[in-house]
C-alpha cells in the first residue's frame, strides 16, 4: 500500500495539557507512551482514538513520586523490544529510570541508575538483547547499563556532549554516538577505550541518527545547519555522503518509513511546525507534509503500517496522522523554473514530462498511453523531478543585459560639483547606456535647479560693507555708460546702439549685481525684454544696494533673440526716476540723507533695479516634480536612478521622503553594487547617505573568523592550529606545512596549499598533489 488510500485508520490526536518530550511504541505498536515534565503516561491505540491505559505521573505533595526521586523532567523515554513491560525514561538530572509495568504496587519504579552527573539526553535498548540498555548524556559520556547487574554498567568516553545514541539493528555490538560538535562515533560494546569510527557530519550539533531498516550501510543523521544527511558507513571504508536533504529549519528528529527505501520523516527545533516526509531521490520538496499542528513537534515514530506515523508537540498533542490526509506540497508548484543572472543569462527549468507533452504525437505513441500501466504517487513524484535545463546567453537576449548597470554605476558622479554638472554628466552616461529617458531626466532635473543654484550663489553673501561707496567712484563715463544701456535714451546718437557697443556695454554690466536683491511680485516680470511697459509697472520694492556679480558671461544676451528697438517714449524715462526716487525718499527716512553725491547713487539704484529683473527669475518648488520620478523609478525596480538623484540633489528633496524608505533603496541599490563586486561605489553610497542606518554598514566590525577544517570550532587566536581538536589547520597539501599567508584551495576536492607551491606544481601536472585523491583541479 502505497499512500494509506486504502487504510481503514484515521487521524485523530488528544491533548495530554503538558508539552511532550518523547514517545515511544510497544513492539506490535498497539500502545505509545509519551514523556515530558512530569508526564509519563500509557495509552491504547484504537481505530477512533487514544484510550489512557495507565499514568506514571504522581503529585507533588506525594512522597513516593518517582518524579520527585528522579530530580527533573523526562527528556526521552524507551520501550522494550523484548519485554512488553519494561520502560526506561532519562531525566534532565542525569538518572536513568527503569519501570516494570507487571509490578502490582502503585509505584512501578523498578531501580534508578545516576552514574551521569549531567542531563541524559537519550535512552536507547538493545535490539534482541533484553537485557542492555544504552543512555547518552550531557556529561559526554555514553553509559551500557545490564539491568541483571544494578552496579554493573560499562562507560564509553567522548570528546564532546552525547545528544543521541543508537544500536545498529544489523550489527549485534556496535553501537553509534552523536555529539555536540557535530561528529559520530561508532562503537563496539566490547571496546570501550576507544570508538571504532569517527567522522563529522554537520557543522554543529547531531541531534539524531537513524540507520535504515533494511541496509546495513546507510545512516540517517540531522543537526542544526538545516540538513538530514545520509551516509554510507560500509566497512574498512571512510563513510561517504550518499544523500543530503536540505530544510527551512534546524532538524530535531528523524526516522525511516518502513517499506519505503527512499522515505524519511523529518521535524524542525524551530519556526516550521509541520511533519515531511521526504524522497530522496527528490529532495527539494516533501513528498507529503502533515501541517495542522500548532506549535513545534518535538518527536516522531512510525508504527508497522508504513501509513501512520505518532508524533508529539510542545503545545500537549499526541497525535496520529494517516499519509492518506497529508498535503502534497510538489502538486501545487510550478513545473516549469526560470531565472535570470546577474550579467542576464536566462536559465530556464521544465519537467521533461511537460515537454514530451508537446507536439503531435504519432499513432503508435498514443497506443502505447493507452494501454501503459498506471504508476504510484510516489513513482510519479520521482518521475516528475526529471528535467532538462535550457540557457540562452544574454547576447541571445540584449534586453537582459546588465552592462549599463554596471557602467552607469561607474560614469555616474555623485558629488564634487554643481547640480548642473552632476546632472549634465550623468545623462550623458545614461544616454551612452542606451537609456535615453533615463538622460532625460537628467538634464530635466539639471535645467530646474540650475537656477536656484545661482540664486543660492548670489546669497552666499559676496557683499562686504556699504556698496554705496564704490558706486560713488564710478567715473562720469563709467555711469553714463551703464545708464545709457539700460535707460535705451533716445536722445544719444545711433553708435551706441550698435551690436558691437551692445555687447560691449552689457559685459561691462557683468560686473555689477544687487545685493539680497527682491523677488519679483509676478510671474510675468520675466517677460519684460519682450513687454517694455509690464516690468515698470509691478516693480515697486526699493534694492539696498549693487554688488559685484561672480559670472561675467551670465550676461552675454543674443541680440538675433530681440526686435530692433524703435523711438521709446519719454514716460518710460519719468517712470524710471520715479521708481529712483521713490527708493531714495524710503532711504532718506532710515538714514536722513544720501551724501555729497546723492545723483550717483540714484542711477546706481535704477540700474541695481534693472540687474535684478535680468539676473532672478520667480523661485520655483519643484521638489514635488523629482518626488514623483524618484517613487516612479523605485516602483519600477531601478533603484539606481532613485538613488543618484536622492545623492545629487541632497537636502533639496531628502526631507520628503520617510527615512525608512530611503533606508530600503540605498539598502537594495548597495546590495546591486555588491552583487556585481562594486564596492567601491557602494562604499560612495554609504558615505554620502545621510541615513543613519545605511551609513552605520561602514562601522560595523569586518573581521572574519575562520574554523579549523576538523572539529568546525571558531580560531580566534591562531588562524593554522586549533586549541579544541589540537590539530593543526590548512596544512599545505606539498609541504605538509600551516600555510599563514595566501592560501589556495580546489572548490572540487578541497585540498590546496601555499599559493607559490600550488602554481609550481601545477606547471607539470594536472592532478591534485595529495596522491591519493585523482582529482583534475582547475582552480589555477
Amino acid at each position: 500500500m502505497d499512500i494509506g488510500a486504502d487504510s481503514k485508520a484515521s487521524s485523530f490526536s488528544i491533548n495530554l495539557e503538558s508539552p511532550i518530550k518523547a514517545v515511544a511504541l510497544n513492539r506490535a505498536g498497539t500502545q505509545v507512551v509519551a514523556a515530558g515534565r512530569n508526564l509519563l503516561r500509557i495509552f491504547s491505540i484504537n481505530e477512533n482514538g487514544f484510550v489512557e491505559q495507565e499514568s506514571l505521573r504522581f503529585s507533588n505533595n506525594n512522597r513516593s513520586n518517582p518524579t520527585n526521586q528522579l530530580g527533573g523532567q523526562c527528556t526521552d523515554v524507551a520501550w522494550n523490544l523484548n519485554d512488553e513491560n519494561i520502560l526506561a525514561s532519562s531525566t534532565t538530572t542525569g538518572a536513568v529510570a527503569i519501570w516494570n509495568l507487571s509490578m502490582n504496587a502503585v509505584v512501578k519504579q523498578d531501580m534508578i541508575f545516576t552514574e551521569h552527573r549531567r542531563t541524559a539526553n537519550r535512552v536507547c535498548f538493545h535490539p534482541t538483547e533484553v537485557h542492555s540498555l544504552l543512555s547518552g548524556s550531557q556529561d559526554a559520556s555514553a553509559i551500557l547499563f545490564d539491568l541483571r547487574n544494578r552496579e554493573h554498567c560499562t562507560i564509553f568516553r567522548c570528546e564532546e556532549a552525547v545528544r543521541d545514541v543508537r544500536f545498529s539493528p544489523h550489527q549485534y555490538f556496535e553501537f553509534v554516538v552523536c555529539l555536540e560538535n557535530g561528529n559520530v562515533q561508532i562503537f563496539d560494546m566490547r571496546n570501550a577505550d576507544t570508538c571504532v569510527r569517527e567522522f563529522t557530519c554537520h557543522a554543529g550539533p547531531v541531534f539524531q541518527s537513524h540507520f535504515h531498516p533494511t541496509d546495513k550501510t546507510l545512516l540517517a543523521t540531522c543537526g542544526r545547519d538545516k540538513c538530514i544527511k545520509v551516509w554510507n558507513i560500509l566497512e574498512n571504508k571512510n563513510p561517504s555522503l550518499e544523500y543530503t536533504v536540505s530544510t527551512i529549519a534546524p532538524t530535531g528528529c528523524i526516522a525511516w518509513r518502513p517499506g519505503h527505501d527512499t522515505h524519511i520523516a523529518s521535524t524542525a527545533l524551530t519556526t516550521d511546525f509541520s511533519i515531511s516526509i521526504w524522497d530522496l531521490r527528490r529532495p527539494f520538496v516533501p513528498f507529503a507534509s502533515f501541517e495542522k499542528q500548532t506549535d513545534l513537534v518535538t518527536c516522531l515514530v512510525w508504527k508497522l503500517d508504513p501509513n501512520i506515523i505518532i508524533s508529539g508537540s510542545r503545545d500537549g498533542l499526541l497525535s496520529q496522522f494517516v499519509t492518506k490526509d497529508a498535503c502534497r506540497p510538489a502538486d501545487k508548484l510550478n513545473p516549469v523554473g526560470l531565472d535570470i543572472g546577474s550579467s542576464g543569462d536566462l536559465a530556464l527549468a521544465c519537467s521533461n514530462r511537460i515537454l514530451q507533452g508537446y507536439g503531435r504525437k504519432s499513432g503508435k505513441q498514443k497506443l502505447q498511453n493507452m494501454f501503459k500501466e498506471e504508476l504510484s504517487i510516489a513513482e510519479e513524484f520521482r518521475l516528475n523531478a526529471t528535467s532538462k535545463l535550457l540557457l540562452y546567453p544574454y547576447e541571445d537576449v540584449p534586453s537582459l543585459s546588465m552592462e549599463w548597470f554596471v557602467e552607469s554605476a561607474k560614469g555616474y558622479l555623485l558629488y564634487g560639483r554643481s547640480v548642473a554638472e552632476l546632472c549634465a554628466n550623468n545623462a550623458d552616461v545614461a544616454e551612452r547606456n542606451g537609456r535615453n529617458q533615463v538622460a532625460q531626466v537628467w538634464r530635466i532635473v539639471g535645467f530646474l535647479y540650475a537656477s536656484s543654484d545661482n540664486n543660492r550663489n548670489q546669497k552666499s553673501g559676496h557683499s562686504s560693507g556699504d556698496n554705496r561707496v564704490s558706486q560713488r567712484h564710478l567715473s562720469e563715463g563709467r555711469r553714463e555708460e551703464l545708464l545709457h544701456v539700460l535707460r535705451f535714451d533716445d536722445a544719444t546718437s545711433e553708435a551706441p546702439y550698435s551690436d558691437n557697443i551692445f555687447h560691449r556695454n552689457t559685459r561691462n554690466l557683468s560686473t555689477r549685481e544687487p545685493s539680497l536683491a527682491m523677488e519679483p511680485t509676478s510671474g510675468n516680470a520675466g517677460d519684460f525684454l519682450f513687454n517694455e511697459q509690464t516690468v515698470f509697472e509691478e516693480v515697486d520694492t526699493p534694492f539696498t544696494g549693487v554688488e559685484t556679480m561672480v559670472d561675467e558671461d551670465a550676461w552675454q544676451l543674443q541680440t538675433e533673440g530681440f526686435q530692433l528697438r524703435h523711438e521709446l517714449p519719454d514716460r518710460s524715462d519719468s517712470h524710471i526716476d520715479g521708481l529712483a526716487t521713490k527708493d531714495i525718499n524710503r532711504d532718506r527716512n532710515r538714514s536722513g540723507s544720501l551724501g555729497p553725491d546723492d545723483h550717483s547713487y540714484e542711477d546706481a539704484l535704477r540700474f541695481g533695479s534693472m540687474t535684478a529683473l535680468l539676473t532672478r527669475g520667480p523661485t520655483l518648488d519643484f521638489s514635488q516634480l523629482v518626488q514623483e520620478t524618484v517613487h516612479f523609478y523605485a516602483e519600477q525596480g531601478d533603484p539606481q536612478t532613485a538613488v543618484s538623484l536622492i545623492l545629487v540633489l541632497g537636502e533639496r528633496i531628502r526631507s520628503h521622503f520617510k527615512e525608512a524608505l530611503l533606508e530600503a533603496w540605498m539598502l537594495d541599490y548597495i546590495d546591486l553594487l555588491s552583487h556585481f563586486q562594486l564596492f567601491t561605489v557602494a562604499n560612495e553610497v554609504i558615505k554620502l547617505s545621510h541615513v543613519s542606518a545605511v551609513g552605520e554598514l561602514n562601522q560595523q566590525s569586518t573581521t572574519v573568523y575562520t574554523s579549523c577544517n576538523n572539529c568546525g570550532k571558531h580560531l580566534h587566536k591562531t588562524s593554522w592550529y586549533c586549541t579544541n581538536c589540537k590539530k593543526l589547520t590548512n596544512c599545505c597539501s606539498i609541504c605538509q606545512l600551516p600555510v599563514r599567508g595566501l592560501y589556495v584551495w580546489c572548490q572540487g576536492c578541497q585540498h590546496g596549499g601555499h599559493l607559490e607551491h600550488m602554481e609550481q606544481w601545477f606547471r607539470h601536472s594536472l592532478q591534485c598533489p595529495t596522491g591519493s585523491c585523482g582529482h583534475y583541479c582547475e582552480f589555477i
